[in-house]
């Protein structure tokens, strides 16, 4: 079999290698510090640094003995149950995707390097998806809800209580698939094929391709009719269903230490963010057309973010709620409602826009009115509706519904609105990335669509 070649002349993203290893090193501890600074009896930040009263333990003064500390704070936080309730999810996650039916759908064209014969022609390369995360998840509120009526709340604590364990776990987990997919990105096929390599992941720098994935689509089967797909699987279940856990265990934590009751600002996080996730999974096909799926390698960074990032700091504002509840306003009941509502309108239609028009076409009924340019490379571009007032019109929406979720902690912390803030550079170096990739694929086409189009984001603003 021959190999494809790195690229000789990679474009590194991220600043390339050495920020694949900040990656490595600095999300982890991120997630760490979240933890460290916002927790029940130490404030949020707390007033001081502490290692003896249980804080973010102090760094020795001798820089030789720094990964021996790191080390040893790591050790610290391993929780032998929380990774195996951890790890028993993840393998629940996975039988229900085998077990429970579900349709299965075409994706679209995805893009790559390398690959069998069958591959080669990428204008009509597609692989096949099993949906069916919203039985799933259906499955689960079944199980929570009979939990409830038999056990009450106190299995539920686990997850506040082991909060840090949880962490370590998912970064195992974490771990574990990225150094699995990168190995099995050199194995060859059942045909003996080479795999499909993601663009950017094939740069032959070790560390670099293992943090942005070297393969684009890690499978059991190389098969484009295969049903099982790693990064699919991933992308949606474990970060998304787990999300919505640790919010019902804070709130929980919250109930049992108010004596049987929980705020309204708990109650608005709890359904506003449940509610963004069932969306999601309803609209599970959707994800398909997204450049997680299509474009970006599976390695560390989508392993991190899905496993640990989204899971354990999205659940951010939950926690500090479980810690200082707040009794909301009237006033601020309505601002946070009117700008979760605002934003979910444009995030969700404009998705459902682009969606059918990239899979009926501009002749289908839903789509009727919608004006577009075709470019050289034969694609149509929307310029009417929600895709002629900003090019990523969806991110603005986005950014809202992040921003609904931190309003009802109130102002008394930063901390809590660490989401919208890392949110907002997400998705504006997000959208960069997007520009780059769309101009060198359209290239003159991409300058007149700018000119119709101008606004990237926030129309009139940015």
């Amino acid at each position: 079999m021959k190999r494809t070649p790195p690229n000789p002349h990679p474009e590194y993203e991220f600043l390339g290698p050495p920020g694949a290893v900040a990656m490595l090193i600095v999300l982890p501890l991120i997630t760490y510090g979240l933890y460290y600074n916002c927790r029940s009896g130490f404030g949020c930040p707390p007033a001081y640094w502490d290692a003896k009263d249980g804080l973010w333990p102090k760094v020795g003064s001798n820089p030789a003995t720094y990964a021996s500390d790191l080390w040893n704070f790591l050790l610290s936080t391993w929780d032998t149950d929380a990774f195996m309730v951890y790890s028993a999810f993840m393998v629940f996650l996975f039988v229900c995707y085998f077990v429970i039916p579900g349709h299965v759908v075409e994706g679209t064209v995805v893009g790559g390097v390398g690959g069998s014969p069958l591959t080669k022609d990428r204008s009509n390369y597609k692989l096949k998806y099993k949906v069916n995360a919203l039985r799933t998840v259906m499955l689960i509120a079944v199980l929570v809800v009979a939990t409830l009526m038999t056990k009450g709340v106190e299995p539920f604590l686990f997850l506040h209580g082991h909060f840090i364990g949880l962490i370590t776990a998912s970064l195992v987990w974490t771990f574990a698939v990225a150094i699995f997919v990168y190995i099995w990105s050199f194995i060859p096929d059942s045909n003996g094929q080479e795999k499909i390599l993601a663009c950017g992941g094939n740069t032959g720098n070790k560390i670099y391709d293992f943090v942005l994935g070297r393969e684009l689509n890690p499978r059991f089967s190389a098969s484009p009719d295969s049903t099982f797909d790693i990064k699919y699987f991933i992308e949606l279940r474990p970060g998304l269903i787990g999300w919505v856990l640790l919010n019902f265990g804070m709130a929980c934590q919250q109930y049992h230490d108010l004596g049987g009751r929980i705020t309204n600002s708990m109650v608005a996080v709890l359904v506003f963010e449940t509610f963004y996730v069932v969306d999601s999974l309803w609209n599970e096909a959707a994800v398909l057309t997204t450049m997680d799926i299509t474009t970006d390698g599976f390695g560390f960074m989508l392993a991190n973010g899905l496993l640990t990032w989204l899971p354990m700091n999205y659940s951010l504002q939950a926690r500090f709620l479980a810690a200082y509840p707040v009794d909301m306003s009237m006033a601020h009941c309505l601002l946070v409602v009117m700008t979760q509502c605002v934003g979910y309108y444009i995030f969700r239609s404009a998705n459902g826009q682009k969606n059918n028009f990239r899979r009926y076409g501009a002749a289908a009924p839903q789509n009727k009115g919608l004006k577009y340019m075709e470019t050289a490379s034969g694609s149509k571009l929307l310029i009417s509706g929600w895709w002629g007032t900003a090019r990523h019109i969806n991110y603005f929406g986005d950014w809202l519904m992040a921003l609904a979720w931190s309003l009802p902690c109130g102002l008394a912390s930063p901390i809590p609105y660490f989401y919208p803030i890392y949110f907002a550079v997400l998705l504006i170096h997000r959208e960069l990335r997007d520009e780059e990739k769309c101009r060198k694929k359209y290239g003159k086409d991409w300058d007149k669509y700018c000119e119709i189009v101008r606004w990237r984001i926030i129309p009139y603003i940015y």
